[in-house]
């Protein structure tokens, strides 16, 4: 459950064995949607949407939702909580809600290069196996935070 009150920030600290955690519904979001995503459009993707996003007035950490294979093309949705929705939006935002409902939650800290075996050991389980959705919050920001130290949450929907 989020203690510290700030949305999307579903535990104090890193859930270092898989729990089964309720994500609450009505979390208003501003978001960016992606088709047809390679994974080695990421980095270009993320630099560009969070520097749109952050002047939206976010009160808790980005996301990213992964929809299909991202072995293959996916789909990517990038965003943040917000209060309230903004009066302007540039063209290409729109107002979303983060996912809810009952989600597997892991917590990966450190270096971005360490999330692919993070989710290996998460999608091993039978219960988080062959997930067409899946989501990262990152929850410290990696402009300010030391790599050793970043931490990125892990969900997998349930429901």
């Amino acid at each position: 459950m989020n203690d510290s009150m700030t949305p999307l920030v579903l535990s104090p600290e890193p859930v270092t064995t898989v729990a089964t955690v309720e994500v609450p519904t009505g979390i208003a979001c501003v978001e960016l949607h992606h088709t047809a995503v390679a994974i080695d459009q990421l980095p270009a993707l993320f630099d560009a949407g969070y520097g749109v996003l952050a002047g939206l007035g976010p009160i808790g950490p980005g996301y990213a939702i992964y929809d299909g294979d991202p072995g293959s093309t996916f789909d990517l949705t990038i965003g943040f909580p917000v209060a309230t929705s903004p009066g302007s939006l540039p063209a290409e935002v729109r107002v979303g809600e983060f996912p809810s409902g009952r989600m597997l939650l892991h917590s990966h800290v450190g270096d971005f290069e360490g999330l692919p075996g993070a989710w290996d050991e998460l999608t091993a389980r039978p219960d988080a196996r062959d997930r067409d959705r899946v989501i990262e919050i990152y929850v410290t920001d990696p402009s300010v935070t030391p790599v050793e130290e970043l931490r990125t949450d892990l969900l997998v929907p349930l429901t």
